[in-house]
């Protein structure tokens, strides 16, 4: 295959699951030749702008500011280096490359992420996803369920199917028995204390208050296990009061963004997602390569990689109790948690970046004009 310029681009600048899908992405089709940029449509929330990832658009505000500047900003990036093809990671980067693209102009791929919330489905919105699907070329879905959504909208062209991925050389390091040292230490607990990690972007989405509910109900039952948060984001602040309320903070580590989040996994005795809404989020990808047990809501496509009572537990309706239920479980059976352990570890290499690049290779050479 001839190579391909491609340009990545995703909303913000920041490091959650759709950036370091384009980054992975981008470094894994580097390695076979084709050359590719990752941009971002705005700065992070913060206003900050990670390393690797230039935001278009110096501004934190969002919504008609980041779409149309953005887009505006996209345009001019396309002319000052054109590319044969844009890759949009996320409904509002392909929103901004739809708004641009002309007749001549290079092939869109959207990356889907999410499902559309209910509020899709009316119009004007409706009508205005319609305009954006038919300028769509080809799309990658994470599960079969998002490639019929778009079929909803009228999308006719091509939906490859690849699930979320992660590179597995990040998560070489991770040492079990080392990092749950370390991570007692950096806490300042005792060794036998238990830790539930929680990773993510602190929103209303993830529910955090939720895994306040299962860390209270965990105790409930006698379980004095510690939560260690890595992430930030717009509840944080709520997060901490929250959990002073409750008399919960003295079991209750922020730690902020990590760049070593493979250490939190591999030191952590369960993983714990408590999202609403999800599609094959990244994070149970990361769990899964570092071997730790997770629990998680049964929604969404998270059952691809959580298989249910052998690498940790799905729970119907995600509600605090069941959740707590589970947890409970994981931590008084250390043969259990070995097992899903060493069948996580079985399992890994299905969700690793170079499976995922190989796929996006037969997709760019079907959508890549000769």
């Amino acid at each position: 295959m001839e190579p391909v310029r491609i340009l990545h681009v995703v909303s913000r600048s920041q490091r959650r699951g759709a950036e370091l899908v384009a980054l992975d992405l981008a470094r894994g089709l580097d390695a076979r030749g084709h050359a590719n940029r990752v941009v971002a449509l705005a700065q992070g929330f913060d206003g900050s702008e990670q390393p690797g990832l230039p935001a278009l658009v110096r501004s934190p505000r969002s919504e008609p500011v980041t779409l149309l500047g953005g887009a505006r900003a996209l345009r001019h990036e396309l002319r000052r280096a054109p590319v044969d093809v844009v890759l949009a990671h996320g409904g509002r980067a392909v929103e901004a490359a739809a708004f641009v693209r002309g007749r001549r102009g290079p092939r869109l791929v959207w990356q889907r992420v999410l499902g559309f919330p209910p509020s899709i489905w009316r119009a004007p919105r409706r009508q205005w996803w319609q305009i954006v699907v038919r300028r769509v070329d080809a799309a990658v879905t994470l599960t079969d369920e998002l490639a019929q959504e778009l079929r909803r909208l009228g999308y006719r062209g091509p939906a490859t199917t690849i699930p979320n991925f992660r590179d597995p050389q990040r998560f070489m390091t991770v040492d079990r028995v080392r990092d749950a040292a370390d991570l007692r230490k950096t806490l300042r607990l005792d060794a036998g204390t238990q830790v539930i990690a929680w990773v993510g972007h602190i929103i209303a989405q993830k529910r955090p208050d939720r895994a306040l509910d299962v860390l209270a109900e965990v105790h409930r039952r006698e379980v004095p296990a510690h939560l260690a948060v890595a992430g930030d984001g717009p509840l944080r602040t709520d997060l901490v009061h929250r959990a002073r309320a409750r008399q919960l903070d003295a079991y209750v580590h922020l730690l902020g963004e990590r760049e070593d989040v493979e250490h939190l996994y591999g030191g952590a005795d369960v993983f714990l997602l408590t999202s609403d809404a999800e599609g094959i989020p990244g994070v149970l990808v990361e769990a899964l390569m570092t071997g730790c047990p997770t629990v998680a809501p049964a929604v969404g496509a998270v059952g691809e990689v959580v298989r249910d009572g052998e690498t940790g537990f799905l729970v119907r309706g995600g509600g605090a109790e069941g959740l707590a239920g589970r947890v409970a479980e994981v931590l008084g059976d250390p043969d259990l948690a070995r097992r899903m352990t060493a069948r996580s570890q079985q399992l890994a290499p299905e969700f690793s970046t170079g499976r995922a690049v190989a796929r996006y290779c037969e997709l760019l050479e079907e959508v890549t004009p000769r």
